[in-house]
């Protein structure tokens, strides 16, 4: 009977740590240390079936995989609470921080993003009773553990990360004070993050006979477009559960405003040492609701089979404007003033002379030059060819519609055109410097960044086409 009640905490401390705890699968009380409770920790992590090692979840990324907390823009709090599964309850406070100046905020702090966490797990009171079933003593189970880890984007689209973790944990009169190590990699392509964990290597406080689940968390997450993600991951531990999870996530609202969004999600896991923990199998669900860029709420449930359900909640503040230094500077910097055009031949001294292709230049969604944009060029073409010593520097902008992935893609696109016609005309292209800023320096506020046809987006569509002409 003792056996039997001892095994109804091991399952329920599974079912709420999540995806990595290490007593939930060794099948001998007290022989395996550090249960990580705080990897379950995330309403939006276990709505998707825990499937997010491969997915940026800034400050929460410390409980999955540490690189991506290079990713952060924003300092933010988040606060977990997990219950169900009789009276077990678990809480994690989570802070982070972008480190160094945010120059873009896909990219990130400089200096990368550091962490924070500190969570509680009860696992409520058991009754006790030996193998003949004599009752005796109730016992009790829990677990107070902390974290601190560090990420960085080391080169374009591949960071790296690490966390170091303790843990004390109280299970039926056994205890024991550990320390573990999580390093991380993501790597992006394109719009697919893929993401690798090794979990759990061993830094310090075994009790003898203590062993650890330890191992490799593979994952992938892909942006089908702004509104759906999908998600896989698998875990291969030593002495430990082997898992595959998938989830999915949607986003209903304008994503580009950020605000009043509302998010679906739903999740899948599988485990497979043992057919005793058959019932953690199964369909996760979620809901999400952002009522502004800086404050969302997300929830989710887990149905455990004859173990009951389990709840997740989890309230998320973010602190400061998500602009990036170069907006800034931008939004600061006053309008160009208009410089009259060049005379052929140029005598006097440096003088910029700015010319803007609009949108109505190129087809529309497109990086093709039309004939107005060609003749609008062929002035400037000429001049250029009458004075060897200028040069030219070929900007692209965009509006705020659209991915900022995409939209960067589509600047640097259309400068290229405006570059590459005008080598086809005799140019040459080492007079000619070219470069794409997206969405990031706006001309104007687009208040409904969705419509294309508004003054304002109008206006940030164009290509800036900047001369500079020195003395003969």
């Amino acid at each position: 009977m003792k056996n039997i009640s001892i095994w109804m905490g091991i399952l329920a401390a599974a079912a709420i740590c999540g995806s990595a705890s290490a007593e939930e699968t060794k099948y001998a009380v007290g022989a395996q240390a550090l249960p990580l409770q705080q990897e379950g920790g995330t309403a939006r992590a276990m709505g998707m079936g825990s499937a997010v090692v491969g997915v940026k979840q800034d400050s929460a990324s410390l409980l999955w995989n540490p690189a991506g907390l290079g990713y952060m823009s924003q300092k933010e709090i988040g606060l977990h609470h997990n219950s169900g599964l009789g009276d077990t309850i678990q809480e994690i406070a989570v802070f982070g921080m972008p480190l160094g100046e945010v120059e873009d905020f896909k990219h990130g702090g400089s200096m990368g993003g550091l962490a924070v966490s500190v969570g509680y797990v009860n696992y409520g009171t058991f009754a006790g009773a030996n193998d003949v079933g004599v009752v005796g003593a109730n016992y009790g189970a829990g677990d107070i553990d902390a974290s601190i880890g560090w990420g960085k984007e080391l080169v374009p689209n591949l960071s790296a990360g690490f966390a170091l973790k303790a843990n004390h944990s109280n299970f039926a009169g056994q205890r024991y004070t550990n320390g573990t190590a999580d390093v991380g990699l993501m790597w992006t392509v394109d719009k697919m993050n893929l993401g690798l964990t090794y979990n759990n290597l061993k830094v310090a406080g075994y009790s003898a006979g203590a062993t650890l689940a330890s191992g490799l968390r593979l994952g992938a997450g892909w942006d089908v477009n702004k509104h759906w993600l999908v998600s896989a991951a698998g875990e291969l531990q030593y002495k430990a559960m082997k898992r595959a999870q998938f989830g999915t996530e949607y986003l209903i609202g304008d994503v580009d405003d950020g605000n009043n969004i509302l998010a679906l999600r739903g999740g899948f896991q599988l485990d497979f040492p043992s057919a005793e923990l058959g019932s953690m199998n199964g369909l996760s669900m979620g809901i999400g609701y952002a009522l502004t860029r800086s404050l969302s709420v997300d929830y989710a449930l887990l149905p455990s089979g004859d173990l009951g359900r389990s709840h997740r909640l989890s309230l998320t503040i973010k602190f400061g404007d998500r602009k990036s230094k170069s907006e800034a500077k931008t939004a600061a910097a006053p309008a160009p003033v208009p410089v009259a055009r060049l005379a052929t031949p140029v005598a006097a001294a440096a003088v910029v002379n700015t010319v803007v292709l609009e949108d109505s230049h190129f087809d529309f969604d497109s990086s093709v030059l039309k004939p107005e944009g060609m003749k609008a060029l062929h002035e400037n073409i000429d001049l250029m060819k009458a004075n060897p010593k200028t040069n030219v520097r070929v900007a692209g902008y965009t509006s705020m519609s659209g991915t900022p992935e995409y939209n960067q893609r589509l600047s640097e696109r259309r400068a290229s055109a405006v570059r590459d016609y005008m080598v086809s005309e005799g140019v040459k292209q080492r007079r000619i410097t070219m470069i794409g800023y997206g969405e990031t320096r706006p001309k104007s506020h687009e208040t409904t960044p969705r419509n294309t046809d508004s003054k304002a987006a109008k206006s940030n569509m164009r290509v800036l086409f900047e001369m500079s002409v020195k003395p003969s």
